[in-house]
């Protein structure tokens, strides 16, 4: 059997929801009836066809119903079920005997159904219906068949049953619905003595919330302007008592502005019904001012037309509001100075624009900017109004840090002595940068100044930190660029006089070799042996001012040792003593202040000697014949890196200890122009000069990690500043090679991309004995090696070859013959250094260009150490 429905949910209707319920059971009644009657009452078979046609449609009418019952159609539902037990009433009474059968004394109770499920029409439609059908049984009795109660007790027990069952459910669906209304017409009773209960306490409660509520309210009748009720907060915010206000004519207060307005507000009011945000001022009784903003709406009440007066106190408000517009007053200010921060390079403009700025910003009565170096050094850069002229010592800051608590009795210890006669209150404001503090703003007030000066105070310090530091960093980066294009110039013009002093060395160390095998060639007293000797000397000249470009370039072979500065000028101070009588018209002095205690320089004697000599050549130069002093000084000095920027060294030297070379002369000097350029080669303000002595000294200088500074002025002289690392560790002197005959056995190959220089020491070493084997590459020396591997001594190896150079060349040999002994050259002497080279027992380096004695003996020891070696 299919499930009945559950009622809709959509609907909370009682009476839809008792019909719905009705029909429900209805339709179940009807069809428990029907298979009650097919299943259990038995037939004539004669009347079987009657019975299905019967039975059939009216299964088809309820499940239709039914179905409509589930589509929420409960009209329509009704309709079929209550047509259906109608016609099962009447089929019932058809063929039970008419009027007098059981199943016509229920059609009543279908009038009744119809009446609950169809309303008055339904019911009536029924009553119509069945009054026929009873008319149509008085006058058709013939029409009716026989009784059948005596034949089927089983069909009368069973309609019985079904009428008791409708019947019982018919009633108690009546009694329900009349309980039910009787219950809604109490609960509405109750509900109505609820509501009436909660509206008295609802106005008892209004009552309350009226004379409590946090605003000030008053009630005023508009006929006679008098006042009704007023509030606790009211009478409480007015300072009033309730007599005073209540029964009072509102347009008749003198202790507010209200009477005057009051007028305009009632006008306003009926032509509105409300008004809003009407301000007015009244004075409390401590004198104080307030300002108090007011809302009101007309209401009807019994006393009449009245209107209903909110009051608020909107003095924290209005004064927020100045707060706020001081607030903004100051923002804006800090944007204009860090737009002027942004606009200007010249922060003595703006430090100006923002003392004056904040000044009247803050209504301050002096404000003075404090600038602190680095060593902590403080002085009043700027002042504005009441500011002492000399407020600290010079060294003030330095003895007192930020948290020291000397600086909490500061401002009113300076106060005191800015004015005396006139109390004063002072702050100190520090401005930071990320690495120090820059300064400090001291201002003067003649009131305490609140959190949000002090915060306005700060952001002023922040901006100008902020300027100061980009300034710094500006000046920084405009001293690096400056150093970097220096750097870059002397590195190109170093690569360019190493590239120059290597071609040259290899054309003289051809010149060289070729003249020491003429003049072993010729007799002693041969007539070219002069004229060879001048051209040995003129090659040797050459070959010096070579090697003062790789100086210049900071190349060239070194020979460290550790060396005492004071020790080696004083050394040379009887070679550098001149006359006191330089010329007629002036005389020169020279001044030695050196220091006793110096840290040891591992430097190379040599160069540094030639840096004295020719700073000191240039001082005296520049004294001229209007005569002088020169001073030369040495000292020891710890460099940080804020005194690396301040004295604007160079940007590889390290902060550290160093070792000074002070020249001073009482000279011309030279401008800024001058300056610039007097490191530059073959620069020189002199007619004779060849412009190397100075750039010669720069490059020892950088080749030694040191720096030179120079401070020069026109009329008032020069100052020669050189910075050597001071060392603390000890280094072995170089060994002097000791004199030996040159015994040279064995073939030698030489690797040499110049065939001039392969054609000299082809001649030099046979000269000397041995056998030569000859290559121009690094290729060809390695077939070389792999033909004649056992026949060759010693190898000489060009450093400068295309393809495979000479450390290549090296690498490769020492791969397969690990013992054989090599001699590296090159005519550029400061492509290598002693850690680039490796150098060991077996490997050796001679600089182009050499004489033929210095090849030689070099070779020598080279193979007496191998030698040495073996016989180990």
């Amino acid at each position: 059997m299919t499930a009945f429905p559950d009622p809709p949910s959509a609907t909370k209707d009682y009476l839809h929801q008792h019909r719905y319920q009705l029909l429900r059971e209805l339709i179940g009644l009807l069809l428990l009836m029907v298979f009650s009657y097919t299943i259990l009452v038995p037939i004539d078979p004669t009347l079987i066809p009657l019975r299905l046609l019967i039975v059939v449609p009216l299964l088809v009418v309820l499940l239709s119903s039914l179905r409509l019952l589930q589509n929420n159609s409960l009209r329509a539902a009704g309709i079929l079920a209550v047509g259906a037990l109608w016609l099962t009433l009447i089929v019932a009474a058809f063929i039970g005997g008419g009027l007098q059968s059981p199943a016509f004394v229920a059609l009543p109770l279908v009038v009744i159904i119809s009446g609950i499920l169809l309303g008055q029409r339904g019911a009536w439609l029924i009553t119509v219906l069945s009054i026929a059908v009873s008319a149509v049984f008085v006058y058709a009795d013939d029409l009716l068949p026989p009784h059948p109660a005596s034949s089927s007790a089983l069909f009368w027990f069973v309609t019985y049953i079904f009428y008791f069952l409708l019947a019982a459910r018919t009633i108690t669906h009546v009694i329900s619905h009349f309980s039910r209304s009787i219950r809604e017409a109490q609960r509405e009773l109750n509900e109505r003595e609820i509501v009436e209960q909660r509206l008295r306490i609802s106005e008892e409660k209004l009552a309350r919330l009226f004379d409590s509520t946090p605003f000030a309210t008053l009630i005023v009748r508009l006929a006679d302007n008098l006042i009704l009720n007023a509030n606790a907060t009211c009478r409480e915010f007015f300072e009033l008592s309730s007599d005073q206000l209540i029964k009072q004519r509102i347009d008749e207060l003198d202790w507010s502005q209200l009477p005057a307005q009051w007028s305009t507000i009632v006008n306003t009011l009926h032509q509105q019904g409300t008004i809003r945000d009407v301000e007015f001022s009244f004075c409390r009784q401590d004198g104080t001012t307030h300002f108090v903003q007011l809302a009101a709406e007309i209401v009807e009440l019994p006393e009449g037309l009245c209107a209903v007066i909110a009051f608020q106190d909107v003095t924290p408000l209005r004064r927020a509001n100045e707060r706020l517009a001081e607030l903004a007053a100051q923002q804006e200010q800090l944007a204009t100075l860090a737009r002027e921060a942004l606009a200007h390079t010249d922060l003595d403009t703006l430090f100006s624009a923002a003392m004056s700025q904040t000044a009247q910003t803050l209504h301050l009565s002096g404000i003075a900017l404090i600038d602190i170096d680095p060593d902590g050094l403080a002085t009043v850069r700027q002042r504005w109004g009441q500011v002492p002229d000399q407020p600290f010592p010079d060294d003030f800051f330095r003895h007192l840090p930020a948290d020291h608590p000397g600086w909490r009795q500061l401002p009113s210890v300076l106060a005191e002595r800015c004015a005396p006669e006139t109390p004063l209150h002072g702050a100190v404001i520090f401005i930071r940068g990320q690495e120090r503090r820059f300064g400090a703003l001291i201002v003067y007030a003649p009131a305490p100044l609140d959190t949000g000066a002090i915060f306005f105070l700060q952001s002023v310090a922040t901006v100008l930190a902020v300027a100061i530091e980009r300034f710094y960093t500006e000046q920084e980066r405009r001293r690096i660029e400056s150093q970097m294009l220096q750097t870059q110039k002397l590195e190109s013009l170093g690569l360019l006089a190493g590239g120059i002093a290597h071609d040259f060395n290899n054309l003289l160390t051809g010149i060289i070799g070729h003249i020491g095998l003429a003049l072993l060639d010729l007799p002693p007293n041969h007539q070219l042996q002069p004229h060879l000797t001048a051209i040995d000397q003129a090659a040797q000249r050459a070959a010096e001012l070579c090697n003062q470009l790789l100086v210049y370039a900071g190349r060239g072979q070194r020979s460290l040792e550790m060396v005492d500065l004071s020790t080696l000028v004083r050394e040379m101070s009887d070679i550098l003593r001149l006359p006191t009588n330089r010329s007629s018209s002036g005389q020169i002095t020279i001044h030695y202040e050196l220091d006793s205690n110096l840290p040891p320089v591992v430097v190379e004697a040599s160069q540094i000697r030639q840096i004295v000599l020719n700073l000191l050549t240039n001082a005296i130069e520049a004294i001229g014949e209007r005569g002088g002093t020169v001073t030369v000084r040495t000292g020891a000095v710890i460099l940080t890196a804020a005194d690396l920027r301040r004295l604007n060294l160079m940007p590889t030297i390290q902060p550290g200890e160093y070792v000074t070379l002070t020249v001073c002369d009482t000279g011309i000097g030279m401008d800024e122009a001058t300056q610039r350029r007097i490191f530059d080669p073959f620069f020189s303000t002199k007619p004779k000069g060849h412009g190397l002595g100075l750039a010669a000294v720069q490059g020892i200088v950088r080749r030694h990690q040191g720096a030179i500074q120079v401070n020069s002025t026109p009329g008032l002289g020069s100052t020669f500043t050189v910075y050597l690392p001071a060392t603390r560790k000890a280094i072995s002197p170089a060994a002097k090679p000791q004199s030996m005959p040159i015994i040279l056995r064995g073939t030698a190959l030489i690797v040499d991309d110049e065939a001039a220089i392969r054609t000299t020491l082809n001649r030099i070493l046979e000269r000397a004995g041995m056998v030569t084997i000859e290559a121009a590459n690094g290729h060809g020396a390695l077939t070389l090696l792999t033909e004649t591997a056992l026949g060759i001594d010693i190898v000489l190896v060009d450093l400068a070859m295309p393809g495979i150079n000479g450390l290549e060349l090296l690498a490769a040999i020492r791969q397969r013959y690990p013992k054989l002994p090599v001699l590296l050259m090159s005519g550029n002497p400061g492509q290598v250094t002693d850690d680039s080279l490796p150098l060991d027992l077996y490997t050796d380096f001679i600089p182009k260009p050499y004489r033929s004695q210095d090849l030689l003996e070099k070779m020598s020891r080279l193979l007496q150490r191998v030698t040495s070696d073996y016989t180990n």
